[in-house]
């Protein structure tokens, strides 16, 4: 062994010896591959821990040990990776270069100087070329017009390319294909056919940019660029996972990114805001909501809530991947997330960095939060204040006012009963219709108001406990009776509050109508000590709170009590048994009448609501005389009566202040509502460590939030400790995505709004700008518009304007087989590349083709299923056709459970996923689902009717129609006369149908 061990120390002593100087050819042979390795293997970015920068840390290998034994290559696991072409990736060494790595390795790895300088001099075809910082080249000299005036920069980039491959463009499309193109683009809707022809007859210098002006300019745009954010934000308005609990407050989130595109928000804004926004300052309900993005992807809710230590943390470990990931794939177009157990395999990303990024994230949690800052309540509690005061003024001016009407008109009503004429109702012994005051309108038993209950707009206010109305004592003694009151409840859920009852003294004992008391939501005949009362079998109410229900109780000679709900039996009528079941019967002088109370004495017998009127009868009135009353309804003295109690002067004030209060009374429950977002949530994070292949299980040493160190600048070291707390990693961070020197933002951003303006970005891999993703077409062009965009202040819809009004843009997407044998998906853009719409977009296309597009703006996400709870979510997909389903495709509430078959068949992307480019499928599914789903068909019809409406009956007209509202165009001659052979067949809707299901509605060209 001992033997074993100085052979080892010998050969290691030999392997880190200086070469001879004869191998010096060898090592220059090598030196240019070896700089291309230093690209992911080097001091700062070490990839599987590997440093190829210098002989010394070659030697020492990375996370799988020694890669170089100098002498012998056949033992070298750099020559093994290089011999089987599995590095560099992407561009694997020639056999001439492998062998010149052998021959160098077997003559002893000769090594002169350090390879790191040789890291700065990347270019565009270099893996690390995005790191750089933005340096627009010169721009090509200009050697066309476009129709319109001068070419943009963009157009000379272009065409300088376009010249190198001696390629020649495209045509300017015609105007009608232009137009239906950039409304697509910009408001995701096609030109309604008035557009099109005004375009069309515009012959101004400048009408292309009227047109982009108006789009841009339209709340739709919003609505279209929102839904392309969204796929990057993996949106979605359930958990997902096994349970997928719906997250009822996440649209919030989809409105913020509506509004930040329509007010064209400058990037850095949107950035800071969606990462941090809740803790910059002052904070607002805008920047609680932005904080959504961080949280809108799936959650695990069953796995965060299990008790054991060990998994729970590992579900954090996933969600805390998914947060990096979304916003180094989202603001940087890297991959950050692959670092997590290992350093990046393929970018300079070594492990650290996703531990940064991880502590700054580390304490973001999910869930429902108060959507309003701190300094916003405030303000909403003193308007709410204010509005309040302002409230009780009008208020006592408008009581005062119909309080003198509503006597006059009581005075009337009395005059009115003293003529001998046949009633339509059954005549109370004391009525008490809350129009003035208290007083029984029949002047026997007045009320007293107690306990803060109040008479306003001819009702009984009772906010709860110990509001309530006592009457004076009844004069006779109290044997048969009946108790009847129109109730409005405030709260469906409270138990024991009496609408209207009698109370006898001394002793307590009591007759009431209680609601919810033995058994929620259940009207019952209360007593004391229950002596009276039986549970019914009786439905609960299902009235909506405030809405009126008129209750009554009957007790009959022999002690049978019947309870009735809107004129019919509630339950089976009861006599009860017993002495302690005796009916009440209380002398005369010592029983009054309570109204909202069963009993002084109860801790919960208040009843919250308003009572429109209550009734005492000293007598039981029969089934049909019930029914009766409920028929007639309350004694209500509505405003058409104070109108014709008042002069036309008092009319006026009064509707004025009746008008005044509806407002203010608006205003401040609004002012008092406390909006709930589905954002970040955060709390004291722990300390980050570094986990050893990102085991949660194997924790490491801690790590401070901060950056990526590949970025020079700004710095990736935010100057934070361990310990910092949660808002300033993240406002740290913030600050380090959004500065203008890193050069990642705006180029992602940028290519962004190429790739759905063209099809592919000018880098084509838009979520990775590393060395697995593609190398830009047109770097130059590429920085020239990152730049361009910084300097513009990051606003995006100038980026638009210039693309859209390119020269480039304009051409046509004719097919010429001679540049596309040079490029064949035109990535040189000698034509336009023709692209089939997104599904939402077709559905929203079709929608407006039908006249029936909802333009209504925000709001919660309609819901296009029903849902089961049987722990966990399940969905059952419906097809409703109300007007809120006919809003635009981007308020249709996406649930991870409930994806709608036809958008899923045109594309449309996992809402979990992240996803900066669609795919764009060609399936024989599409075409059933086109054909054959209950949408179209409805859609097709509307259209058809729609047709009929603006072009009458002469079916000409009608054809002509159809294909300008579908196609933007007039048919052509074959066409109109193939449309008219199938409408004398076939009804309009079939034509309608065929023009939806066509390749020129899916298709822009």
């Amino acid at each position: 062994m001992r033997g074993l061990f100085i052979s080892g120390i010998l050969a290691a002593t030999a392997a880190l010896a200086p070469p001879s100087r004869g191998d010096d050819a060898a090592f220059a042979r090598v030196r240019s591959i070896l700089t291309r390795c230093t690209a992911c293997h080097n001091a700062d970015d070490a990839s599987a821990d590997l440093d190829l920068t210098n002989r010394a840390s070659a030697l020492r290998g990375g996370e799988s040990g020694a890669v170089l034994v100098p002498g012998d290559a056949k033992a070298s696991k750099l020559h093994d990776l290089v011999a089987r072409r599995k590095m560099p990736p992407k561009k694997p060494l020639s056999p001439e270069e492998i062998e010149a790595v052998r021959a160098w390795i077997d003559s002893g790895a000769k090594w002169e100087g350090d390879l790191s300088v040789a890291r700065e001099q990347d270019d565009a075809d270099s893996p690390r070329w995005a790191f750089r910082p933005i340096e627009p080249a010169p721009t090509p000299p200009i050697a066309s017009t476009n129709a319109g005036g001068p070419l943009d920069p963009i157009d000379a980039y272009l065409d300088a390319a376009l010249a190198a491959k001696g390629l020649a463009a495209n045509p300017p499309a015609d105007r009608s294909t232009w137009i239906r193109r950039v409304t697509y683009d910009l408001i995701g809707l096609p030109p309604t056919p008035e557009e099109t022809a005004a375009f069309l007859a515009d012959d101004r210098p400048d009408a292309h940019e009227r047109v982009v002006d108006r789009l841009l300019a339209s709340p739709r745009y919003g609505e279209r660029w929102a839904r392309h954010w969204l796929d990057l934000a993996r949106f979605a308005e359930s958990h997902g996972f096994e349970y997928d609990r719906l997250r009822d407050h996440a649209w919030r989130y989809r409105d913020y990114v509506i509004d930040s595109f329509n007010a064209d928000k400058p990037y850095a804004t949107f950035i800071r805001e969606q990462v941090a926004g809740d803790r910059i300052e002052p904070v607002t309900a805008e920047g609680i909501i932005a904080t959504g993005f961080l949280v809108a992807g799936p959650w695990d809710q069953a796995g965060s809530g299990q008790a054991n230590l060990i998994g729970r943390g590992r579900v954090r470990e996933e969600e805390l991947e998914d947060m990096v990931g979304v916003v180094a794939q989202t603001f940087l177009g890297l991959t950050v997330q692959c670092a997590r157990c290992h350093s990046h395999k393929f970018d300079p990303i070594p492990q650290r960095d996703y531990y940064r990024i991880k502590a700054a994230l580390e304490g973001v949690g999910h869930g429902d939060r108060d959507a309003l800052g701190a300094a916003e309540r405030r303000d909403r509690d003193r308007l709410r204040a204010r509005l309040d005061s302002e409230s009780k003024s009008v208020e006592a001016q408008l009581v005062a006012l119909e309080r003198g009407l509503r006597a006059s008109a009581l005075a009337a009503r009395a005059e009115a009963r003293r003529e001998p004429k046949p009633r339509p109702r059954p005549e109370p012994d004391a009525l008490w219709t809350f129009e003035v005051d208290s007083r029984d309108d029949l002047g026997r038993l007045p009320g007293t108001l107690k306990g803060g209950a109040r008479v306003t707009g001819g009702r009984l206010i009772l906010p709860g406990a110990p509001a309530h109305v006592e009457t004076a004592k009844l004069p006779d003694a109290v044997g048969p009776k009946t108790l009847e009151a129109w109730v409005a409840l405030a709260d469906l859920d409270q138990r024991g509050g009496a609408a209207i009852g009698v109370l006898a003294e001394p002793g307590g004992r009591f007759d009431a109508l209680v609601f919810g008391e033995r058994e929620p939501r259940k009207w019952v005949a209360g007593s004391e000590f229950f002596r009276r009362t039986r549970d019914l079998e009786a439905p609960l109410e299902s009235a909506a709170a405030g809405a009126l229900v008129h209750v009554a109780v009957a007790y009959d000679p022999d002690g049978t009590i019947r309870v009735y709900r809107n004129g019919k039996a509630y339950g089976a009528g009861y006599r009860p048994e017993g002495d302690d079941a005796r009916p009440l019967l209380p002398k005369p002088g010592t029983a009054h009448v309570l109204i909202g109370l069963r009993h002084p004495g109860a801790g919960n017998g208040y009843l919250k609501g308003e009572v429109e009127e209550a009734r005492f009868y000293a007598r039981a009135l029969s089934e049909a005389e019930v029914a009766a009353s409920f028929e007639a309804g309350p004694e209500r003295i509505g405003s058409e009566e104070l109108d014709r109690m008042a002069d036309p002067a008092v009319r006026d004030l009064r509707r004025n202040l009746a008008a005044r209060l509806a407002e203010l009374r608006s205003q401040a429950a609004e002012a008092a509502e406390r909006p709930l977002a589905y954002a970040a949530q955060p709390f004291d994070p722990p300390v980050t460590t570094l986990l050893a292949r990102g085991d949660f299980g194997s924790p490491g040493e801690p790590v401070a939030a901060g950056g990526l160190s590949a970025i020079k600048a700004p710095k990736a070291d935010f100057g934070l400790s361990e310990k910092s707390p949660e808002g300033e990693r993240r406002l740290r961070l913030a600050a380090w995505l959004a500065a203008p020197e890193n050069p990642l933002p705006a180029r992602v951003m940028v290519n962004r709004i190429w790739q759905y303006h063209f099809g592919t970005g000018i880098v084509a891999t838009a979520g990775d700008f590393g060395a697995n993703g593609a190398r830009p077409s047109h770097p130059a062009l590429l920085d020239r518009l990152a730049a361009d965009f910084l300097a513009g202040g990051g606003r995006i819809k100038p980026l638009h304007r210039r693309m859209v009004l390119s020269s480039a843009y304009r051409r046509s997407s004719d097919h010429r087989p001679e540049a596309a044998a040079i490029d064949p998906e035109s990535r040189l853009l000698w034509r336009f590349p023709p692209r089939r719409i997104e599904g939402e977009a077709v559905l929203d296309a079709m929608l407006a083709a039908s006249g029936k597009l909802s333009t209504e703006l925000h709001g919660p996400s309609y819901r296009p299923f029903e849902v089961v709870y049987f722990n966990s979510s399940f969905y059952e997909l419906t097809d409703p056709d109300t007007p809120e389903t006919r809003r635009r495709t981007i308020y249709r509430m996406h649930v991870h459970s409930a994806r709608s078959p036809l958008m899923e068949s045109l594309d449309c992307p996992d809402p979990s996923v992240k996803t900066a480019k669609r795919t764009s499928t060609v399936t024989p599914l599409q075409a059933l689902a086109l054909m054959n789903d209950r949408f179209v068909e409805r859609q097709a019809r509307r259209f058809a009717d729609r047709v009929a409406e603006e072009a009458g009956p002469e079916v000409a007209a009608r054809v002509d129609r159809a294909f300008r509202i579908a196609f933007g165009r007039p048919p052509r001659p074959d066409e109109a006369a193939s449309a008219r052979e199938l409408l004398q067949a076939h009804p309009l809707h079939r034509l309608a149908w065929a023009l939806l299901n066509a390749n020129e509605f899916l298709y822009l060209r």
